[in-house]
């Protein structure tokens, strides 16, 4: 099982230099991260940790989306520090978490898009059909964290749900500043 640990973790900090190429170097404060290159050298450290977005993320919308999943789950699985067993079962759960607040988001929207495309002459009733919709997804957002912030404490230790949220902002954090570099 040792063994198995190590060859997972291992293919996925390669995968994470392989990943990691030319654009630019950020720094995102983190408490238990060490990555090393190919050859060994250290470059991340237990105060920080080095990450390099991917080239210039040129190609299809579904390529670079599926660049940066795999650079996701490499960050997640180093900084969660997940076992093989955790992440069978993390992984699965996270995705359908994601799934379901991008689909409420995405309304969420969809009901501000209507809104805006609305003037002043529409129905007043349209526009509370659609400001309705909009204020309430905030709510669905809120029981969505809540019901997934208990399904992950069933399947992870509580130090690593909290890994989890530090993780998902440093990553939030990563690619905006991603964004402002280019």
């Amino acid at each position: 099982m040792r063994t198995l640990k190590f060859i997972v973790t291992g293919t996925l900090f390669i995968a994470a230099v392989q990943l990691s190429a030319q654009v630019g170097v950020f720094r995102i404060d983190t408490a238990r991260t060490i990555l090393r290159d190919p050859q060994g050298n250290v470059i991340g450290s237990s105060s920080s940790f080095l990450f390099r977005m991917e080239g210039n993320m040129e190609g299809s919308f579904e390529s670079r989306h599926d660049k940066l999943k795999s650079q996701k789950i490499a960050y997640f699985s180093n900084n969660i520090e997940l076992t093989v067993k955790e992440a069978e079962k993390f992984w699965p759960l996270y995705n359908e978490y994601v799934e379901k607040n991008e689909a409420v988001i995405r309304g969420r929207r969809q009901a501000l898009r209507r809104i805006s495309d609305m003037d002043d002459m529409d129905n007043g009733k349209d526009m509370k059909t659609q400001l309705d919709i909009y204020t309430t997804s905030f709510t669905k957002e809120e029981a969505l964290f809540q019901e997934y912030y208990k399904k992950f404490q069933e399947i992870l230790p509580i130090q690593k749900v909290g890994r989890l949220y530090i993780t998902e902002e440093q990553f939030k954090r990563l690619l905006l500043q991603s964004i402002r570099r280019e």
